[in-house]
């Protein structure tokens, strides 16, 4: 499947979750069904939880070891899209953010 297409997937998946509302805090409530949802059509993928001194963020890692991040959009900062699939970035490896 294409990045493109899995990235389709996920945001429809996410928007029905959260009713297109915003992803700040809810990377647990996107991230544990979307991993479920994703193994159940064949796309291998584990919950990552880091933890940081200001709190912790969850996205999921797939079996190439690109992240999967369903709420990325939520660190404005970073200037990201809705769905990040890539490689890991400084909120994706704790000790990048300590």
């Amino acid at each position: 499947m294409s990045d493109k297409k899995l990235a389709g997937i996920c945001k429809a998946f996410r928007d029905g979750l959260l009713n297109n509302g915003p992803s700040c805090l809810m990377c647990a409530v996107v991230c544990r069904p979307l991993a479920g949802y994703l193994s159940s059509i064949g796309i291998d993928c584990e919950e990552v939880l880091i933890e940081f001194e200001w709190g912790n963020h969850m996205f999921l890692r797939l079996r190439d070891g690109r992240v999967l991040d369903p709420t990325a959009d939520q660190f404005g900062d970073m200037k990201l899209p809705p769905i990040y699939i890539g490689k890991p970035l400084s909120i994706h490896t704790a000790a990048q953010c300590q």
